[in-house]
């Protein structure tokens, strides 16, 4: 069993990487931004805007992988400020009302002044 790149087009990526990979009934998503895909932007205003455009952007890959949201079984997370932490709790809990995943979320400095980074590991399509 070889890992399988997901090749989706209009999902792009910064580097020499996959969007997300599947890998037996697992699909592995690499760090999704808070940038808008059709702008390259980060969201004007409060960090609520950039971290919902991320978890966006997850849905979107997860999607793209035959996956979903509610079929993610790992999260992790890189944010830059201590004090989003309420905020990104009360995304996550709007994201997985029913299930919330495990969990790592770590304070980090992240490129181009971005303030969130999201990747998941889920199940893909039943």
């Amino acid at each position: 069993m070889y890992p399988e790149p997901l090749q989706t087009p209009g999902l792009t990526t910064l580097g020499p990487y996959s969007p997300a990979v599947t890998v037996g009934p697992f699909v592995f998503v690499s760090a999704q931004s808070g940038v808008v895909p059709a702008t390259g932007e980060v969201p004007p205003g409060p960090f609520e805007a950039e971290c919902r455009q991320a978890f966006a952007n997850l849905e979107s890959v997860l999607k793209a992988a035959g996956s979903a949201l509610d079929r993610v079984a790992k999260l992790t997370v890189f944010y830059t400020d201590l004090a989003d932490l309420p905020t990104l709790n009360e995304i996550c809990a709007h994201c997985f009302p029913e299930r919330p995943p495990a969990r790592s979320a770590a304070v980090v400095t992240l490129p181009g002044g971005r303030r969130i980074s999201v990747d998941a590991i889920a199940v893909g399509p039943a």
